[in-house]
Parts: structure tokens; C-alpha cells; sequence
């Protein structure tokens, strides 16, 4: 029988990882990856040089400098999109007996959906240009098991309701939150936040639709209850409020809890969420009392890799020591990058032990986190 996601022991987790990342690079990056292919070659690793994270230590860094000197190039960020030459899949033996068993046009359709980019995001904020990350169909059901897994820690109940408050654009937590919805087949509305509908047409939608999840930037979900309390209108139904795109600190949590309290919505729990474009994916928190200290941000190990590295050496320091974020992908296609320095530093770096607040046995994220030029 198959472990839960979120209970796997931490020996298995592991060996899951390295038996992934090993799959991973060598039958769909280095095969189909312009930028990896060259860079492996250009440092003398081999197919079979990596095969488990303890030597993700040989690869060079991918960074937002990377992204943006690639911006400037004739092909942009293309060599970063996994891009499978049609002629080559056809010869892969699994290719081959699959197409024996179900027929080629099948098989066909199935490598469309996996490869081909039909979506995007892209960066915001951190530099001159946008970078824009590319997703296919298989990216898409990746988004939706992440922020189905977002749902799940919030701990929601199949008759919730969703507000998403974050702007319309092509931004993660956005399309994060519209797919977590239809992953665990909840009602959500969207608004766009505060230029498309203003705060009053929000408040006006919260009155109609009364949802019991309503999520955001902190800073407008913060000024959309104030703004109630101003007008005196009562939001009676709130059980969660979950927070994304902004750093979120305890006192921010304390003052939306206050304030849900007068509106009329006592006991209700602050969850926020960590994320970036590169990852194309988003971790939460469990539900825990807004009053109470945060246990970090529970990763998905079976997705991705977290390194925390010292970033003046590189070097992975150990489990609990503050360093930077780094991200390997597991399952992504479209764009994709290995070794992502995100320039967030963790103040209380990775930690493995079950998470003390639910007993999930997932790695997390712990601390302050806060941009290296900081």
C-alpha cells in the first residue's frame, strides 16, 4: 500500500528523492534541455555523475542573473524549455511498447500534453523584464496536486467557500489558488483583487458569496477588513485566511485574526504560503493558532529538492542552520531549472522531524524568510 504524501518516513522520503532526481535528469532534462545538455558537457559531468542529491553539489547554480543574461540572447529562455525531439521519443522502447498496447495516435496525444507548453507566468518585481515561465499540461496537474496540498494542511471542509483576492495575472499564487479549488472540487470566486472590482466591489462580493476561506496579499486582505470595520459590515463566515506574495510576519497574523474577530468571525486561522515563478509551485504551512509561533512551510519532497546553502561558499549547510533557498524540480517540464538560486535566505534553514503542530512527516522550511540583499 502506497504511503500518504505527507507521511512517508524520512529514510524513504530520501531514497525516493535521489531515485527521482536520477530518472529525471537523464530521460527527460539532459535528453531534452538545450541549456543543461551544454552546460553538463561544458563541466565534464556525465549521464551517470549525479545520482543522488549528495552530488547535486558538482552542478553550477542556475540564478535570476542566469535567467535575465539568457533574456538578452536570440533564443531567449527557449534552451531552458524541455523541448523532445519527436523522432527520438518515437525510438524509446517504452514509447514503443506503450504504442503497441494502446496505438500511436494515443501515445502521441499523451507526449503533447506532457511537452507541449500551453500556459504561462511569469517573474515579477525583481527585474528589468519579466522572465516568463512555461507550462504544459503536466505542469498544470503538478500546480493542482501542490495547491490541493495547500488545501489539505488548511484543513477545509468539502462545503468551503473560496474568495481569491490576488490580482488577475499571469502570477503563481493567482493560478495557484484558481486550480487548488478545482483539485478539491471547492467553490471559488475570484475578484483580482483591488484594481479590478475595488474594495468595495470586494466587500460586495463577500457579502454575497460568504466565503469561509478568503485568500490574498496580506497588505489588501489586511486593508479589505479594515475597510469593513470602517463600514460596519459584519463578515460572519470566515475560517481561514491564507496569504501569499508577501513576507508575513506574527503580528500580521495576529492583527487579521483581531480583526476577523470583530466582523464577527471568532477562532479563525492565518496560513501563509511560500512560492516563486521558478518553481512553478507553492508550499503552506499547517493550520496553526494565529497567537502560536510557525512550524515552517511543509515542502512536497516527492516534487522538488530544497538545498539550503551558505551563500558565500555555495556549500549545503547542515539540517536547522539558517542559509539560502536553492530548488531543484522533480516532475516539471515546459521551463525548467535546476539548482535555483532563489536569494531567499531561511532563518531557521530545513528541517526533517515531524512537524510538532500536525505530525506530518514532510521536510520544512523553518524561520524568517528574507532576500539575501537584505
Amino acid at each position: 500500500m502506497k504511503t500518504r504524501w505527507d507521511k512517508e518516513p524520512i529514510e524513504r522520503q530520501l531514497a525516493g528523492q535521489d531515485l527521482a532526481l536520477r530518472k529525471y535528469l537523464n530521460e527527460v532534462v539532459l535528453p531534452h534541455s538545450v541549456y543543461y545538455r551544454n552546460l553538463f558537457q561544458a563541466q565534464g559531468i556525465g549521464l551517470g555523475d549525479i545520482r543522488s542529491m549528495a552530488d547535486l553539489q558538482a552542478l553550477p547554480f542556475t540564478s535570476k542573473e542566469t535567467l535575465v543574461a539568457a533574456l538578452a540572447e536570440p533564443d531567449g529562455i527557449r534552451p531552458f524549455v524541455i523541448e523532445p525531439d519527436s523522432k527520438s521519443l518515437g525510438r524509446k522502447p517504452s514509447v514503443i511498447l506503450k504504442s503497441l498496447f494502446v496505438g500511436r495516435k494515443r501515445v502521441r496525444k499523451s507526449l503533447e500534453r506532457e511537452y507541449r507548453p500551453v500556459f504561462m507566468t511569469s517573474t515579477t518585481g525583481r527585474s528589468a523584464d519579466p522572465i516568463p515561465f512555461l507550462y504544459t499540461h503536466h505542469d498544470l496537474d503538478n500546480l493542482r496536486t501542490a495547491g490541493g496540498r495547500v488545501i489539505e494542511l488548511g484543513e477545509t471542509r468539502p462545503k468551503d467557500r473560496i474568495l481569491n483576492a490576488f490580482p488577475y495575472a499571469p502570477h503563481l499564487a493567482y493560478w495557484l489558488t484558481h486550480y487548488a479549488a478545482l483539485e478539491k472540487n471547492l467553490f471559488c470566486v475570484s475578484t483580482g483583487g483591488g484594481k479590478v472590482m475595488g474594495t468595495s466591489g470586494n466587500l460586495r462580493l463577500i457579502k454575497k458569496t460568504r466565503p469561509s476561506i478568503l485568500v490574498g496579499m496580506p497588505t489588501f486582505i489586511y486593508h479589505l477588513l479594515r475597510q469593513a470595520e470602517e463600514e460596519g459590515q459584519m463578515i460572519r463566515s470566515l475560517r481561514r485566511i491564507v496569504l501569499g506574495g508577501e513576507k508575513v510576519v506574527r503580528g500580521t497574523r495576529r492583527k487579521l485574526a483581531a480583526l476577523a474577530e470583530k466582523l464577527g468571525s471568532p477562532g479563525i486561522r492565518v496560513m501563509a504560503t511560500y512560492g516563486f515563478t521558478e518553481a512553478k509551485l507553492a508550499w503552506p504551512e499547517c493550520s496553526h493558532d494565529p497567537l502560536e509561533k510557525s512550524n515552517g512551510y511543509h515542502l512536497s519532497p516527492d516534487m522538488g529538492i530544497i538545498e539550503i546553502i551558505d551563500p558565500a561558499t555555495g556549500w549545503t549547510v547542515p539540517d536547522g542552520h539558517p542559509g539560502e533557498i536553492v530548488f531543484t524540480p522533480l516532475k516539471a517540464r515546459g521551463s525548467v531549472i535546476l539548482r535555483y538560486r532563489t536569494g531567499d535566505l531561511a532563518e531557521g534553514g530545513l528541517r526533517r522531524e515531524p512537524c510538532p503542530c500536525c505530525g506530518r512527516t514532510t521536510p520544512r522550511i523553518v524561520g524568517k524568510i528574507s532576500r539575501v540583499s537584505d
